[in-house]
């Protein structure tokens, strides 16, 4: 199973980011029978882009995730995921390994529905 989980930094030891679209990397782990595998950080590619959600959602697509784990997704995004299948995540404050320790525990919660349109516009980028 690969699971991408939203992060501030490029490590398993960095703090994770509440954000999907817009956060600065996406840490890649690999696991299987509950240990992980093979880890790898990417940066976002679509953190500066007009309609990030939508480039950012197709960029996890692209990467044959299995799981998302992220603070919150918009709707464009989230109906992306919901087609191909991808499951997400709500993640705890912490880093990303805690994140993945609780995600293979089964202790973080399933996102059943995105954020409202336009709430997560423009966050850490100085717009209002």
């Amino acid at each position: 199973m690969k699971v991408a989980i939203t992060s501030n930094g490029n490590s398993l030891d960095s703090e994770v980011s509440q954000v999907f679209a817009r956060c600065p990397y996406y840490i890649m782990a690999d696991i299987e029978d509950g240990e992980i595998k093979a880890v790898s950080s990417v940066e976002n590619p679509a953190i500066n882009e007009r309609g990030s959600g939508n480039l950012a959602a197709q960029f996890i697509v692209n990467q044959r995730v299995d799981t998302l784990i992220s603070g919150a997704v918009g709707p464009n995004a989230f109906n992306i995921f919901k087609q191909v299948g991808i499951k997400i995540y709500k993640l705890q404050s912490g880093s990303v390994q805690e994140n993945l320790n609780l995600f293979e525990k089964n202790k973080l919660n399933e996102i059943k529905t995105s954020v409202p349109a336009g709430s997560m516009a423009g966050r850490g980028l100085g717009r209002r």
